[in-house]
């Protein structure tokens, strides 16, 4: 039985940022019928960072690990 756990842990961490992105879109629609506007912008705001992280997040692991090399040796 051959399990994977790198590309388990990478499926389930874009399965959790995705939830997140949902619940703070979610929020930021609340907020914007309410018109609540700070926490609609501040919603938005982390919506659309949860996004890059969960469409970008192999990359931004790559960087920091090239920075973390690049720092350490």
């Amino acid at each position: 039985m051959n399990v994977n756990l790198e590309a388990i842990t990478t499926n389930l961490i874009s399965q959790i940022g995705f939830l997140i992105l949902l619940i703070m879109v979610i929020r930021a629609l609340i907020a914007y019928t309410r018109q609540d506007w700070g926490q609609f912008w501040s919603g938005l705001t982390l919506g659309i960072m949860c996004l890059i992280v969960v469409f970008f997040g192999p990359q931004f692991q790559h960087l920091a690990r090239t920075i973390g090399d690049t720092i350490f040796r």
